[in-house]
């Protein structure tokens, strides 16, 4: 009964810590590139020990991963209420609940999503942010997609929709996110049998 309250400040304390070093990571690859972060370089950006560092996570590629799969549940909410609540435009309707707002978070972080979707991110980085995106994709499919190989399918849009955003994030002036959505619905949608 006495220990609930004793859990909470610990948890609250893993979550600062965690966050503290996926700011860092995040910034870090910004500024120098994936392959040239070690894991005393984000320790030092985020003002944590080593053993802090490996009490949460393996090394640094479980760090990144981490940080894509709290993006990606964060996602999947938010475009469940966005579709729960009829939101303007009925992107449920149109397919990929997630994607405006995946964009919107580029938009807001673009100097980040330069950096996790550019060159200077490095294989690592592209290929886990693409495995998420094929992830969320796959799970917003219909279990039927009729000829098409349900897998290679997911692989094609995931792969149509980095390419997408990481073009729209180095426009000087993009279109707003809600449009990037909806161009993405219009080129994706006939692949579904949908219209956009």
């Amino acid at each position: 009964m006495h220990d609930k309250p004793a859990e909470a400040p610990t948890d609250r304390r893993s979550m600062r810590t965690r966050y503290a070093l996926r700011e860092a990571l995040i910034e870090l690859i910004g500024e120098r590139g994936w392959d040239e972060i070690a894991v005393q370089d984000v320790c030092d950006r985020a003002d944590i020990g080593r053993s802090t560092f490996y009490s949460h996570y393996t090394n640094k590629d479980a760090l990144l991963l981490g940080s894509l799969d709290d993006l990606r549940i964060a996602l999947v909410h938010q475009g469940a209420g966005r579709s729960g609540a009829g939101h303007k435009g009925r992107q449920a309707d149109q397919g990929f609940a997630f994607t405006l707002g995946l964009i919107e978070h580029a938009h807001q972080q673009r100097k980040v999503f330069r950096a996790l979707i550019g060159r200077r991110s490095g294989f690592v980085v592209q290929q886990r942010f693409r495995e998420m995106v094929i992830r969320l994709v796959t799970d917003e499919l219909p279990t039927s997609t009729g000829k098409l190989p349900r897998e290679a399918l997911a692989r094609w849009i995931a792969a149509a929709f980095v390419e997408l955003l990481g073009w729209w994030v180095e426009q000087r002036n993009p279109m707003t996110p809600e449009e990037l959505a909806s161009l993405f619905h219009e080129l994706s949608g006939p692949l579904l049998g949908q219209r956009a």
